[in-house]
């Protein structure tokens, strides 16, 4: 409860802060009808009411129609968009803050506050002033509409997904590995924005890709005990001759009833790994594939590493599921050849790219967002996910399957 209505605080303080900052501007801009103001305002209030009743009434949902969905997605759309453009503002506003706090401060001294009040009456000044407030003006409007434009095609193309093709290359590896291949899949969020018909159209897909070996990387549900039965019923269909394993994520321990969930996700033939390791077997070959629950905050990584390294001690290489890519340097420090994470959903709703590292909140708490990292020998590979935080739109970041092969 405390989450969401934080949530629905922080949404409507966006939405108001922006406003607020439209309207200042339509009221120096003389030029505007006198409608616009009124406009402007119907225009925030028409997409803000619902916001409590959506973000509070969505959350105790296990099926939504489909023309919902359709209505809803222009609310998407607005609060992606303004999100954006909220965000770039109030970015702006605190880079000038240090040189406002100044000027202000400056200006406290009678001859100071005189020079530039006599400067800012110049000719040129006013001119450069001018000049200054059309370039923002039309920074802002080209933001707008990028902002607008980007969110649209996001939630046009939310449907969407890639399959990824990456060649890592394992220390040790048995040559009767070399060439094994293995199916990635991450973030499902069995919910009201993916239930059990694109599940199963996932599964569908991923069986086609007929690799050696599935993973699923964590968050299986959203937040309920419930959305665990259309997953278990979509994914009981996912084969690979090698198996299907995987790892809870935090959504799956959002549930309050974790343990219903992962036995309900064991019975259905994802096997879980919760702090324990088993070996894939070929011929006379092996590796070890281990994998640990969640680590969640104040939590020691090294706790759970240390339990599924005591079902792997053997010198045979190891792969690593771990639902977030946070502790791939102590996976590297542990001997683990291959880390496979999830969590991060590519950033889901992504801006632009600034060498390799995604413009996206994900980016703020993980530089490991999306796609292959290496530290030394050691390998991470984080997958984009095919399920949903939050809105049920991505942008620049299409839904993920992921073909692994070892070399």
């Amino acid at each position: 409860m405390m989450f969401r209505l934080t949530a629905i605080l922080i949404v409507l303080l966006l939405q108001l802060f922006l406003y607020l900052r439209l309207r200042s501007y339509i009221i120096e801009k003389r030029t505007l009808p006198r409608s616009a103001g009124p406009v402007a305002l119907g225009l925030f209030l028409f997409f803000n009411i619902p916001v409590p009743v959506v973000m509070s009434y969505f959350w105790s949902l296990t099926h939504l129609p489909a023309w919902v969905m359709t209505v809803l997605m222009p609310l998407f759309i607005w609060h992606i968009a303004t999100f954006f453009i909220a965000l770039a503002l109030g970015s702006l506003l605190l880079l000038r803050l240090p040189f406002v706090l100044a000027l202000r401060t400056a200006m406290l001294h009678p001859t100071i506050r005189t020079q530039v009040t006599t400067m800012k009456e110049t000719p040129n000044f006013q001119r450069f002033d001018a000049s200054r407030r059309s370039f923002l003006e039309k920074g802002v409007i080209g933001l707008s509409a990028y902002s607008f434009v980007g969110a649209t095609a996001g939630a046009v193309s939310s449907g969407e997904f890639e399959i990824t093709r990456r060649t890592i290359i394992i220390p040790g590896l048995p040559e009767q590995f070399k060439g094994f291949t293995i199916g990635m899949m991450s973030d499902i969020h069995s919910s009201i924005f993916m239930n059990r018909e694109d599940m199963s159209a996932y599964v569908k897909e991923m069986n086609g890709l007929k690799t050696d070996m599935i993973v699923v990387t964590g968050d299986f549900v959203n937040s309920k005990t419930e959305e665990v039965y259309p997953f278990a019923e979509a994914f009981s269909e996912l084969q690979a001759a090698h198996g299907v394993y995987g790892c809870l994520g935090n959504h799956d321990f959002f549930t309050k009833n974790v343990d219903m969930v992962a036995k309900k996700i064991d019975e259905c033939g994802v096997k879980l790994l919760r702090n324990d390791a088993v070996k894939i077997v070929k011929g006379d070959s092996y590796f070890n594939l281990l994998g640990v629950d969640d680590i969640g905050r104040n939590m020691q990584p090294d706790e759970y590493f240390a339990k599924a390294l005591a079902f792997a001690k053997n010198d045979q290489p190891k792969i690593l599921l771990c639902h977030k890519p946070y502790y791939f340097q102590h996976a590297k420090d542990l001997g683990i050849a291959l880390t496979l994470s999830g969590h991060t959903h590519g950033g889901q709703i992504v801006f632009g790219t600034v060498e390799r590292t995604p413009i996206s909140l994900a980016a703020l708490a993980s530089k490991y967002v999306s796609g292959h990292y290496m530290l030394g020998d050691s390998n991470l590979y984080v997958n984009n996910g095919i399920g949903y935080t939050g809105i049920p739109v991505r942008v620049n970041c299409p839904a993920e399957l992921t073909v692994l092969t070892l070399a």
